[in-house]
């Protein structure tokens, strides 16, 4: 028990201040003006607009952005537990906070204590305790995605279902005897993997589990072959099973009914809200990853060429650690594979799911497309996530010869093992983690106690990712501006902009109707019909005030507003965008609108 007791300790200490260390910054809520924000902004998202009545359900549809016309918003990014937590944070401590540092760390301590308790009983200490830290601290894929991709680098309850997975298959193989306890906990983590992001994370636990099944019913009919007798054999089981363990037995069965309650509607509601969408005539983003990524080690000069060189791949490059979850893990599993290529059943799901995700192309060859929860996987190298996950079950049954070359061989992949390490790793934690600044707090508190209930970022961002809205002429300022309405979590009101990973042309209609491309247009000056329905629009959808952006207009664009609508009270600046004033409209005094209702072009015209 002592021994148990410091193997935990260790790794939980380890696993904690190698990932706050790569997190850096605890001071302040995350901000960097490109999709990092995006993540607390669907926690203040959640926070403002969940309910229960009487099963969790979310206000999708409303006009807290798209401001005054509306929209749908089911395609934020969403990740229920690290959503709950954020606006957990945010209700308690009355705003924004430093809230998902901290969860990305208990994320990375969940991801290795984990998978040390499902296979220290199985596979042993060490190698237990070395998968454990090779799935989470030193995934180099997911700590390089923190915090700009936090969607698809927190994993901690698909990896530990991967490894549950997994680990019932060998107990099944081997027919060890399999506890009740165990199997309630695998069935809750497949329901608490609905919790992390729906898109990619979860769909990954919910494939290893769909090509396992098939394996595990055969060797379940491989042990009970009387079908008559299935019945009776899981009635005992069960009884017996409750007696044995009745309090943890009710404790996880509690857990798994709860994870159910919190996160299977929301799921549905997500799901069939997406689906009524017609993405057939949007050109789709052709994001592949070469699979002789695989290949590439974390070393000096290799890693960083092979990242940007696409002469090397020409294939789609995303992120640091793209494809490859080291070299040595690569070499260990394919030798394990090696020694158990004739345990079909216990290699098979592994090597399947591998070859599903390495061959996929979102057009070309959607392979992963075959299962309902990748529908709108639009990236093949995100599978990276999962590989070192794969490549290390892979690896756990390996029994490494005791002959000097065999030695010689297992010494030099270890040294690679650490030098991998040790370079993937402290290059991340020479990346500083951005925050908001303390001046962009105060300035967004200025704005949130201004009468109104909007805001009007001039000029505006509504965009997808997939390009609707761009080549509309939407948002002029991309690389500046698709962040900007995040920061409404700051200062509490409507917003005009918004962008989403997926954006239906049918969703931009009433901005195309208005001809606000025209008034979006880089360099054009304003004619006095246009600031006449500028005035109507301000003045009849009750803004408290204008983000103006001086550094994105014109200089006798930035004169012409602070001649119309008065200076600037309070300036800051957000990053990407620089310099953005704010100028209160609560002293002004507007022209009165054409009609009542108006806000379309239509009646100024």
């Amino acid at each position: 028990m002592r021994k148990q007791f410091i193997w935990y300790s260790t790794l939980t200490g380890l696993t904690a201040v190698l990932s706050a260390l790569a997190v850096g910054n605890f001071s302040l809520p995350l901000s960097d003006g490109d999709d990092t924000d995006q993540y607390e902004y669907t926690g203040y998202y959640l926070f403002k607009n969940l309910s229960f009545r009487p099963w969790p359900t979310l206000d999708l549809v409303n006009n807290q952005t798209f401001y005054p016309y509306g929209t749908n918003q089911v395609f934020l990014p969403w990740g229920f537990e690290r959503d709950a937590w954020y606006a957990l944070g945010y209700w308690l401590w009355d705003g924004p906070g430093p809230f998902l540092q901290y969860y990305y760390v208990v994320s990375l301590v969940i991801t290795a204590v984990g998978t040390f308790a499902l296979l220290q009983p199985v596979f042993g200490v060490g190698k237990s305790f070395l998968t454990g830290l090779v799935v989470s601290v030193f995934n180099f894929y997911a700590l390089w995605k923190f915090p700009v991709h936090m969607n698809v680098c927190v994993a901690h309850w698909t990896v530990l279902c991967m490894v549950g997975t997994y680990r019932l298959l060998v107990d099944l193989l081997n027919r060890r005897r399999i506890s009740l306890a165990f199997v309630l906990f695998w069935a809750a983590l497949h329901v608490l993997s609905l919790g992390l992001e729906l898109g990619y994370v979860a769909g990954f636990a919910l494939t290893f589990t769909t090509l396992s099944l098939p394996v595990m019913g055969y060797l379940l009919v491989r042990q009970f072959p009387s079908p008559q007798q299935w019945f009776s054999h899981i009635l005992n089981y069960v009884t017996s099973e409750w007696r044995r363990q009745p309090v943890l037995n009710s404790f996880l069965l509690a857990l798994l009914v709860a994870s159910l309650f919190l996160y299977l509607p929301l799921t549905l509601q997500i799901a069939f809200t997406a689906w009524q969408f017609d993405f057939g005539d949007v050109p789709e983003l052709r994001a592949w990853s070469h699979p002789l990524r695989l290949f590439m080690p974390y070393l000096p000069g290799l890693d960083s060429m092979a990242a940007v060189d696409n002469h090397w791949f020409s294939d789609t490059y995303e992120s640091y650690g793209q494809g490859s979850p080291g070299l040595y893990v690569v070499l260990l599993g394919l030798t394990g594979l090696w020694q158990t290529r004739r345990q079909v059943a216990l290699w098979l799901p592994i090597v399947v799911m591998l070859i599903l995700c390495l061959l996929y192309h979102p057009v070309v060859l959607p392979t992963l497309k075959i299962f309902p929860w990748f529908s709108f996987n639009r990236h093949g190298g995100r599978a990276s996530l999962v590989y070192p996950v794969l490549f290390c079950l892979l690896a756990l049954p390996l029994r490494w010869p005791s002959r000097r070359p065999a030695v010689l061989v297992g010494g030099l992949i270890g040294l690679l093992m650490l030098a991998e390490w040790y370079h993937g790793y402290h290059l991340r934690i020479l990346v500083p983690t951005e925050v908001v600044s303390p001046t962009t707090v105060r300035y967004c508190r200025y704005v949130r106690v201004q009468p109104g209930e909007a805001v009007l970022d001039w000029p505006f961002c509504v965009v997808g990712a997939n390009g609707v809205g761009s080549e509309e002429g939407l948002c002029p300022f991309y690389e500046e501006q698709n962040a900007v309405f995040t920061f409404r979590r700051f200062y509490d009101k409507k917003v005009v902009g918004q962008y989403f990973g997926r954006l239906h042309p049918d969703q931009i209609q009433p901005f195309l109707r208005d001809d606000w491309p025209q008034l979006l247009a880089p360099n054009r000056p304003f004619t006095e019909a246009d600031w006449r329905f500028f005035d109507t629009y301000l003045r009849q959808n009750n803004f408290a005030g204008i983000n103006l952006y001086p550094d994105l207009l014109t200089e006798e664009a930035r004169t012409a507003f602070y001649r119309r609508y008065g200076p600037p009270a309070v300036e800051t600046r957000f990053p990407s965008a620089g310099r953005v004033q704010f100028i209160p409209l609560k002293l002004l005094t507007l022209p009165r609108p054409a009609g009542v209702g108006a806000s379309t072009r239509e009646v100024e015209q």
